[in-house]
C-alpha cells in the first residue's frame, strides 16, 4: 500500500531517470555502462517503496477511518486528557520515528495494551501507518467496534493521513479453571536450612465413593470362572460326560480320576439319582453369572485414577458391581461349606473311603481354597467397604 504523495514522488524519479535510460541504451554498444548511475537509480527507487507489515494486517479504507474518527470529535478534541499509563504498561521501542512515536504514545495512554506495534508504511512521508493493538478494553467489543475506538483515540493525528492499516484484538484469557491452577500458593520455604518444601501430589480419585477391584479378587477371578464352568458343564452333562460317555474326551478325562475320591462325581450317587451335585452346580451358573456381571459393570463404567492406573467405578454402578460382586463372593463360600457339611452329616458317604494323603492334596485343599480365598480376599474386603459407605451415609452432620 502506497500513498499518493509517494506516488507521485515515484512518478517524478521516473520521469528524470527516462532520458538516462535512453542514453544507457544508446551506450550500449560502446560498452561503456555507467555503474554509479544505475546504482543510483536503483537506489532510488529501492528507497521509494514503503515499508510493508506482515501479510495477516488486514487493511480498512481510509474513508472509512476518517470518517470514524470525525463522528468522535470529543475523543480527539481533548488529547491532554488522557489518562496516564500504567506501572506495567509496554515499554516503548527506542527506534521509532517521531510520528509513530506520537501515534504509540496515544495509543499506550488510551487503552493500556498488552501489545503494540506501530510502523509507518508510506515510505517516509508519515501519511499511513500500519498499527496493530491488543487490549483489554476491547473485550466484548465487535471489531468494527473495536476500530472506531481506536480512531477516536488518534483524533487530530489522521487528519493528514491518506490511510492506516489497522488490527484489533483482544488479549487471551485462560479458562478460570486453568487460571486458578495456575495462580497456586508458591512454595514456602523451610526455616531450618531455607530449602523448598515439596508437597507429595497425590492422585486425584473420582468425586464421591468409589470401588477398585483389589487384585488377588481379580487373579482369583481369573483362575476360578473357567473351573467353576468346567466342573458345572461336567455335572449337567452326565452321564455322557462319565467315562465311557460320548463327550467324556477330552476335556473330562481328569474326572476320572476324581470320581473314585469323590463319590458325588462317580456312578454311585448317579446311579442313586442323588440331585445335590446337580442342584449345586445350577446355583455355581447363577454365582458366574453374578461375577461377570460384577466385572462387566467394573470395565464398562470404571475410569482410570490416574493415567495407566487400575479402574475405579462410581456412583451407582460402583455401588452395583459391589454388590453383584459381595454377593457372589458369600455364595462361593456358603456353598462350598454346605457341600462339606453334607458330608459330615452323611458320616463321610462319599470320602471316607480315602487315604488321607488323597483325601488331603485331592479333596481337603482343592474344596478348601473356594473358601479361603473369597472369604479372606473378597468377603472381608467388600463387606468392609459397605460398611464403610453406609456408616459414612449415615453419620450426623457435625455442629458448627
Amino acid at each position: 500500500m502506497i500513498c499518493r504523495a509517494c506516488l507521485r514522488a515515484r512518478g517524478a524519479l521516473a520521469a528524470d531517470a527516462a532520458p538516462a535510460q535512453r542514453l544507457l541504451r544508446l551506450a550500449a554498444p560502446r560498452r561503456s555502462l555507467s555503474v554509479p548511475a544505475t546504482s543510483q537509480f536503483r537506489s532510488a527507487r529501492a528507497a521509494s517503496l514503503p515499508r510493508q507489515l506482515p501479510p495477516h494486517h488486514a487493511f480498512i479504507p481510509a474513508a472509512r477511518q476518517l470518517s470514524s474518527s470525525a463522528a468522535r470529535p470529543s475523543a480527539s478534541a481533548q488529547p491532554s486528557e488522557a489518562a496516564p499509563a500504567p506501572a506495567d504498561a509496554l515499554e516503548k521501542p527506542s527506534f521509532l520515528s517521531e510520528g509513530e512515536s506520537q501515534v504509540w504514545d496515544r495509543l499506550a495512554a488510551e487503552f493500556a495494551p498488552t501489545q503494540l506495534v506501530v510502523q509507518d508504511i508510506s515510505g517516509g512521508c508519515g501519511s499511513m501507518y500500519g498499527i496493530e493493538i491488543s487490549s483489554e478494553k476491547f473485550r466484548g467489543l465487535t471489531v468494527l467496534k473495536q476500530q472506531r475506538l481506536v480512531n477516536a483515540a488518534l483524533g487530530d493525528l489522521m487528519k493528514d493521513w491518506h490511510g492506516v492499516q489497522l488490527k484489533t484484538r483482544v488479549p487471551h484469557r485462560p479458562p478460570p479453571a486453568l487460571a486458578a491452577r495456575l495462580a497456586v500458593e508458591p512454595r514456602r520455604q523451610a526455616e531450618d536450612d531455607g530449602t523448598r518444601c515439596r508437597r507429595r501430589r497425590r492422585p486425584r480419585s473420582p468425586p464421591g465413593w468409589s470401588h477398585t477391584p483389589t487384585t488377588p479378587t481379580l487373579l482369583w477371578l481369573a483362575v476360578s470362572l473357567p473351573l467353576v464352568l468346567w466342573d458345572s458343564g461336567y455335572i449337567l452333562l452326565r452321564p455322557h460326560s462319565m467315562p465311557g460317555g460320548a463327550l467324556h474326551r477330552p476335556l473330562w478325562v481328569p474326572y476320572a480320576l476324581y470320581g473314585e475320591v469323590d463319590h458325588m462325581y462317580g456312578f454311585k450317587q448317579w446311579h442313586l439319582r442323588n440331585g445335590f451335585a446337580a442342584a449345586q452346580s445350577l446355583m455355581n451358573l447363577a454365582e458366574t453369572a453374578l461375577y461377570v456381571a460384577y466385572l462387566w459393570l467394573w470395565h464398562r463404567h470404571g475410569r482410570a485414577v490416574v493415567p495407566g492406573g487400575r479402574r475405579a467405578v462410581a456412583g451407582r454402578a460402583g455401588a452395583l458391581a459391589l454388590l453383584l460382586g459381595f454377593s457372589a463372593a458369600v455364595m462361593t463360600v456358603s456353598k462350598t461349606v454346605l457341600y462339606g457339611l453334607n458330608e459330615y452329616c452323611s458320616g463321610f458317604d462319599n470320602v471316607g473311603h480315602n487315604l488321607p494323603w488323597t483325601l488331603v492334596f485331592l479333596y481337603i485343599i482343592p474344596n478348601g481354597a473356594w473358601i479361603v480365598v473369597p472369604l479372606v480376599f473378597m468377603v472381608y474386603s467388600m463387606g468392609a467397604e459397605i460398611i464403610a459407605g453406609l456408616a459414612g451415609a449415615s453419620a450426623p452432620p457435625s455442629s458448627t
